[in-house]
């Protein structure tokens, strides 16, 4: 087996829920999932999540994808091509270079309560939304000074009236890169959504986006119960600060999973961890002190050893014979 298919092994499983970047008009690909239902060496047949693909979206023999994974923790993405179509919900690709990491973040997520609002622009094109959020986001300078400044906003903190009027939580699975929820109204997949995120870290900040659905599954309901549909999007729209406000509150949140599963032992504060950090500088610096303390030692050793010490009979052989030389030829 070469190292490059022992490489794949190491990467991809059955069953494996991966992530299918197909390539697109204006160099934006369009992200479908799909589960791993045969791996064989470099061959992967993915059945994808939809029965069918987009009208822009190329998924013809030879076409090269981008497959994102998660392993381990760890966030990885490969190249590969499609060899072989079984219909546009299966396809069978082969892996080409190698396993690299990707972009981590977009892989850690967590279950919690985030208060949001989100509703679905009607009549609205695509670029009329994007559009939309570009002003919310980034609203033009209102003073002379503001006009000189840099136009990238800061993460937003609400207004009192938002604060007031701050939505009730809902259950999310939340990560980087996108968010899933239960809502009672079913969405039809690539729909758009405005949406906004009330993320408490330290301070309320708003986080807006704009989402795209992905995918929607319907759930089981009791009867006479209004049925509820688990929706998944991803954020289409985001600035890359708010992208990190969004990483921040998910690992902050893991962390403090961490802490009430452990009986409170696992450090998450920052005066704890730098206390922790303190520790290790100080044990770091006395074991330098050590070493080089014993490495001095050791030197003074030699050199008293060298100076005090009797020469031996080749040593004392060399140097009379130095001297002979010396007085037979004066001037070397």
């Amino acid at each position: 087996m070469s190292d490059e298919l022992f490489n794949y092994y190491k990467y991809f499983d059955l069953d494996q829920r991966i992530e299918v970047r197909f390539p697109r008009a204006q160099n934006v690909s369009f992200r479908e999932w799909g589960v791993v239902t045969l791996f064989d060496g470099d061959l992967l047949v993915l059945q994808l999540s939809r029965d069918s693909l987009p009208e822009n979206v190329s998924a013809r023999t030879g076409t090269i994808l981008d497959l994102r994974l998660g392993k381990g923790g760890y966030g990885y993405c490969c190249r590969a091509i499609i060899v072989e179509e079984h219909g546009e919900a299966r396809l069978t690709v082969r892996l080409i270079g190698e396993v690299i990491p990707d972009e981590l973040r977009e892989y850690y997520r967590i279950d919690a309560y985030i208060p949001l609002r989100y509703s679905v622009p009607r009549g609205l094109s695509d670029h009329e939304i994007r559009q939309r959020w570009r002003v919310r986001r980034y609203p033009p300078p209102t003073t002379v000074e503001a006009q000189g400044a840099s136009s990238a906003a800061p993460p937003q903190e609400p207004s009192r009236e938002e604060e007031s009027s701050q939505p009730p939580p809902l259950a999310a699975n939340i990560s980087g890169s996108g968010i899933r929820i239960r809502i009672s109204e079913e969405l039809p997949v690539d729909t758009l959504v405005d949406m906004e995120l009330f993320l408490s870290l330290g301070k309320l900040r708003v986080v807006p986006v704009v989402c795209q659905v992905v995918h929607v599954a319907a759930l089981r309901h009791k009867a006479g119960e209004p049925p509820l549909f688990s929706t998944a999007l991803r954020f289409l729209c985001i600035d890359e600060r708010d992208r990190d406000m969004v990483v921040g509150f998910v690992s902050a949140a893991q962390l403090e999973h961490l802490r009430i599963m452990r009986g409170g032992n696992v450090s998450v504060t920052d005066l704890e961890y730098a206390e922790y950090s303190r520790h290790r500088r100080i044990r770091r610096i006395i074991v330098g002190i050590i070493v080089v303390t014993l490495v001095v030692i050791a030197v003074a050793v030699l050199i008293v050893s060298r100076l005090s010490g009797k020469k031996g009979e080749i040593e004392e052989t060399y140097e009379r014979e130095i001297r002979k030389y010396r007085h037979i030829v004066p001037w070397r």
